[in-house]
């Protein structure tokens, strides 16, 4: 591998004989049993009102979003990506007609379903097996932390042993499983991060999504931050703990995400984070200047 490390452009270019893909963003319509009351009505601490789907299309039907989508990024092969809320927290037979929708486009080649890991009923791992007969398949499941401390902190009604079964579950059926992880959460240390990293070289899903614990506006964390002022990462902290983590993680899971990033327009701190692409630029950077890699130190 000739990159620092293991980028979702490069597998997407080895699993797609080096076609462009894309992701469309997609609000499906979903709800969240972290916001809906079965679990709680305040929903993670850093979570908007738009579930970390899109903004601009999200009143759109789940069809016309794609229609926009691939309206405006013509010519290329898509990935149609179920983001906001919890994409799998419907009956059955909804979530079916929800994701048969893609498949109403030729260029699509993919679909990825992002959800909670409390959140998959028993009968939804045999659609799951359907849909990668069909198409590239993947589930991105919100973990953030494997301490308890932090899951507390971040309200997300979950424990780690509810990720695990089902993780675990998935990988029965050979569904590539895609982790979400925070790095920064407030009270975490740098062995409590590289204690999750460890834990994910263990059990090896298929890609990771590092996000930067950053603060959004109109959610429960912008309150506590207000009245708070709790310490964020600085810029050089963080990429300094993204190389950390980095050459300790094993270099065959692909790195989705190094950096959490939102529109401006709901974006409150830290205000260095709106440039994402000067983050991920500085991470690469920094990882030259040191003559390091993915996995560099990882522990057999």
């Amino acid at each position: 591998m000739n990159e620092v490390y293991y980028s979702f452009n490069t597998f997407l270019k080895r699993k797609f004989n080096n076609q462009k893909v894309r992701k469309i963003p997609i609000n499906a319509g979903f709800s969240c049993p972290n916001k809906d009351g079965k679990l709680s009505d305040k929903g993670c601490i850093f979570c908007d009102r738009f579930g970390s789907g899109p903004v601009k299309t999200y009143n759109l039907s789940i069809f016309e979003q794609i229609e926009q989508f691939i309206k405006n990024h013509p010519g290329v092969k898509y990935i149609a990506y179920y983001q906001a809320h919890t994409n799998t927290y419907a009956p059955y037979e909804e979530l079916r007609k929800k994701f048969e929708i893609a498949f109403s486009f030729e260029d699509i080649v993919g679909i990825f379903i992002g959800t909670r890991p409390d959140s998959i009923e028993d009968e939804v791992y045999s659609l799951f097996e359907e849909l990668k007969d069909r198409t590239y398949l993947s589930v991105e499941l919100g973990l953030q932390s494997i301490h308890l401390k932090s899951l507390d902190f971040l309200n997300r009604n979950h424990s780690y042993k509810q990720f695990l079964d089902t993780f675990l579950k998935l990988r029965q059926i050979n569904i590539d499983v895609v982790v979400h992880l925070i790095v920064g959460i407030p009270g975490e240390t740098k062995q409590d991060m590289l204690e999750t990293v460890m834990e994910m070289n263990r059990l090896k899903p298929a890609g990771i999504k590092f996000h930067l614990m950053h603060v959004l506006r109109e959610t429960p964390l912008f309150d506590l931050f207000k009245r708070e002022r709790f310490e964020l990462l600085q810029k050089e902290e963080y990429v300094n703990l993204i190389v950390y983590l980095l050459e300790r993680l094993d270099p065959s899971i692909v790195i989705h995400r190094l950096t959490g990033e939102r529109d401006k327009e709901l974006f409150y701190a830290p205000e260095w984070a709106l440039n994402k692409a000067d983050v991920i630029n500085s991470i690469k950077s920094k990882m030259k200047k040191l003559n390091t890699f993915q996995g560099k130190f990882m522990k057999c």
